[in-house]
């Protein structure tokens, strides 16, 4: 389906392991469904998309806590769908002037610095200080949209786009869930700005050192 092999497994089952992504047909966002993305989340790592009739923002909430990474809401298309499930398992942006790079990588993956972090886009791991930190799916593409305009402001409405391409009525209320998510997992005080009317910034590395010696 849509170039990808497709295994399919009730809710009853154990869920798989190893898998790019999850597609989770179900329906609405209820108390059966976040417990299975919870067990889901246990053991596997990739991004989990879920299909749904509807979703608001409290069950969108519910939903992130729970695992699930983004939503494809009824109706859509196949087209619409694919788009998902290629940005899900590989967010690739082309190369940026205004990142600092250290390294092309293999097929022109690149290292990005801002101060004491580091985005390893090859292997997709981000650390901070030498230590790995975890990202979901989509706090991994904001990070690198932020890190790779480093010191410029980016408007909301340019990460919007940038994690939900094809639309969805609650996604400035996500980016901020988001942002929130990214900020308390880096644990980096102060190097991502909010720029009031406009979106967010990184600061620069020096912008950081004299923030942190303040």
């Amino acid at each position: 389906m849509l170039g990808f092999d497709v295994h399919e497994a009730d809710v009853d089952a154990d869920p798989p392991g190893t898998v790019d992504v999850v597609l989770l047909d179900c329906g609405i966002v209820d108390g059966e469904v976040l417990a299975y993305c919870r067990r889901l989340r246990r053991r596997t790592q990739a991004p989990i998309i879920a299909m749904t009739q509807r979703v608001d923002l409290q069950a969108w909430l519910r939903g992130h806590e729970a695992g699930i990474d983004d939503y494809a809401v009824q109706p859509f298309g196949l087209q619409e769908l694919g788009a998902r499930l290629r940005l899900a398992v590989a967010p690739v942006r082309e190369p940026s002037p205004s990142a600092s790079a250290a390294g092309s990588g293999s097929g022109g993956r690149r290292r990005l610095v801002a101060g004491p972090l580091v985005v390893a886009e090859e292997s997709r791991t981000v650390s901070v200080h030498g230590t790995r930190v975890e990202l979901r799916p989509k706090e991994y593409q904001l990070l690198v949209a932020l890190v790779e305009r480093v010191g410029r402001a980016v408007s909301r409405e340019d990460l919007v786009a940038t994690l939900w391409p094809t639309g969805w009525d609650g996604a400035e209320r996500a980016l901020e869930v988001h942002v929130a998510s990214l900020r308390s997992k880096i644990a980096l005080p102060g190097m991502i700005s909010t720029v009031r009317g406009v979106g967010y910034r990184m600061v620069t590395p020096e912008s950081f050192h004299r923030l942190t010696a303040a």
